[in-house]
């Protein structure tokens, strides 16, 4: 018995109801021949399930294939197809390592203060303007400007170095997460 055409997910997507699917892709591993893979069709949504396993230690992979939004905890171990790299499944399938390298900037510790207070003449200026503190690179020592206002600006140094500081975000349960990427080798 075949389920209601119009039935979708909470984000609106079409989860259709088994009788057609979307298009998927078997990544060619013949390079890998102790990898294998098969496909598996959704008997209730669109969904095109392909499973890769490593016969030589039973790790396995599945990347779903679909337009709506499923809870992949449910499923298990899963992969979008649609974003899957070939470098991530041999990852997960023992064949490949990786090495998370996170996205860095640099940062000077300083502050504003009033144009009304330098113009008192309450601080004295560096030599230097930010860009040129940063283009000094990671690690350059400040100290001979820390409490100097920058060249040409309102920011007071108050830090000693340059320093690197790694780009975060906040994932959607709120956790703060760092933002990079993986080299594999």
């Amino acid at each position: 018995m075949k389920t209601n055409l119009n039935k979708t997910d909470r984000k609106g997507n079409q989860i259709g109801d088994g009788s057609c699917h979307v298009d998927y892709t078997i990544i060619d591993f013949s390079e890998y021949p102790q990898v294998s893979s098969s496909v598996s069709l959704s008997e209730t949504t669109e969904s095109v399930y392909v499973a890769y396993e490593n016969k030589e230690n039973g790790k396995t992979i599945t990347a779903r294939f679909s337009h709506h939004v499923n809870n992949a905890v449910a499923f298990g171990d899963q992969l979008n197809g649609f974003v899957a790299s070939e470098d991530e499944i041999l990852y997960r399938l023992g064949l490949k390592t990786r090495t998370f390298v996170p996205d860095t900037f640099l940062y000077i510790d300083k502050r504003k203060v009033a144009k009304k207070d330098i113009a008192a003449g309450l601080y004295e200026f560096a030599e230097l303007t930010i860009r040129e503190m940063y283009d000094l690179g990671k690690g350059a020592d400040l100290s001979a400007y820390t409490g100097k206002i920058a060249k040409d600006s309102n920011w007071l140094i108050e830090g000693n170095r340059v320093e690197e500081e790694i780009k975060t975000s906040i994932n959607f349960m709120g956790q703060s997460v760092q933002l990079g990427r993986y080299i594999y080798s």
